[in-house]
């Protein structure tokens, strides 16, 4: 994600206009309104009524007519699809409406006293000036607007300085105020302009740091994902789904503390399938994998209790770990995975104890002292085990600590 420093070239355009029209459709409009009934007011005496009328309300109906023309742009995004459709028809409602003040006021000086011309003219200067602080977000429309106002009011007057005596000096002070106005709206415009800009940025900004949040919260949860499936990549036994011997000695280092802690029993059983060196030679290594899977099944099958766990220590060897048992409840486990076993019949003709696979199983049980660790533990159960071997295998062994 690149974060962009500027507001491109197209987008201030399309936000200038957007600006335009949102402030524009109902300020401007309102500001000529007020012109407009002022203009009634001050011609009233001077003016045949049903002209006023007819001028008030052709003006009137242009207004409105311009003012729903940039609803209508807003709402179907006229400025973002069409930018330069909007730009010129803009620009042509500001010089209609220009115009409609520079011969309005050209007209009055045939039909009302000088000292009403200038109270006029001074009108439209009010109108001008208000709506140049809505209008200069886009300067070409203001300056559209007031050169099609003021302008040929100016060079009128000028050109016909001989018919009244003041027409020189008004044409010569309305260019003056043409060029203080101009001067004036080109400050305004680049404050509208850095507005706009900073604006965009921070809006940019912020929806950047949206999705950079969004974006760093994903990863989160990925990295989080990963991580739990690099644990359990390293905890879990990938043939049989159980723990490996990494889980057996982080649990019965947290089961020997708690037994500890509370003074209660732990027991473990590991066990061996017998004669499964010549199970693989006879049947292949493939057989022997779908005999260890089917044993895990059996072995978690055989325990029950919550917190028990079963676990591949190495090759065919597997240890359950049953926290809170004792002799009695381990050997009993022993002799329900036997049964399980021997249920199964998976055929092993190669055994030399039965047709069937067995396994031999290593029993211990102890309450845990200060200096017991895990792999005295597993000494202790490895050395039940091969008595449970030495016995004629497919026998259970529990060895005294």
């Amino acid at each position: 994600m690149i974060y962009q420093r500027s507001i491109p070239a197209e987008e201030l355009f399309s936000a200038q206009l957007e600006m335009l029209m949102h402030s524009g459709r109902i300020a401007t409009v309102t500001a000529n309104m007020l012109g407009v009934l002022a203009t009634m007011v001050l011609f009233w005496q001077f003016v045949e009524v049903s002209w006023l009328l007819v001028w008030a309300c052709a003006v009137l109906v242009m207004l409105l007519a311009r003012s729903l023309y940039m609803s209508n742009a807003l709402v179907e995004r006229r400025y973002l699809e069409r930018p330069r459709r909007a730009y010129w028809q803009l620009l042509v409602g500001a010089a209609i409406t220009g115009a409609v003040w520079s011969s309005t006021y050209i007209a009055a000086t045939f039909l009302v006293p000088e000292p009403v011309q200038l109270v006029f003219l001074l009108l439209i200067f009010m109108v001008i000036t208000l709506s140049m602080g809505v209008t200069l977000a886009l300067r070409e429309y203001f300056i559209v607007h007031l050169f099609t106002s003021l302008w040929p009011i100016a060079w009128w007057c000028m050109a016909h300085y001989w018919e009244q005596g003041n027409n020189l000096l008004v044409g010569l002070f309305t260019l003056g105020v043409c060029a203080v106005l101009l001067v004036v709206s080109n400050r305004v415009y680049l404050s509208f302009r850095n507005m706009i800009a900073l604006n965009w940025e921070r809006e940019t900004m912020s929806r950047e740091l949206g999705d950079l949040t969004h974006s760093l919260r994903e990863r989160n949860r990925q990295l989080l994902d990963a991580r739990a499936q690099l644990t359990d990549l390293a905890n879990v036994d990938e043939l049989t789904g159980l723990g490996n011997r990494r889980v057996v000695n982080q649990v019965l280092r947290e089961e020997i503390n708690r037994a500890r802690r509370s003074g209660g029993e732990l027991s473990v059983i590991m066990l061996d399938v017998d004669y499964f060196k010549n199970y693989n030679d006879t049947y292949g290594h493939p057989a022997g994998d779908v005999v260890l899977q089917r044993l895990a099944d059996l072995m978690q099958r055989a325990t029950a209790r919550a917190g028990e766990v079963v676990a591949r220590y190495g090759g065919e060897e597997f240890m359950l770990i049953l926290p809170g048992a004792g002799e009695h409840s381990a050997l009993r486990t022993a002799g329900r995975l036997k049964e399980l076993v021997l249920a199964e019949c998976i055929h092993h003709g190669q055994s030399l104890v039965s047709p069937y696979i067995t396994v031999s199983q290593g029993v211990v049980s102890i309450r845990p002292g200060a200096s017991l660790e895990p792999a005295d533990l597993v000494k202790v159960a490895d050395r039940a085990l091969y008595e449970a071997k030495d016995s004629g295998r497919n026998a259970i062994a529990f060895a005294e600590v």
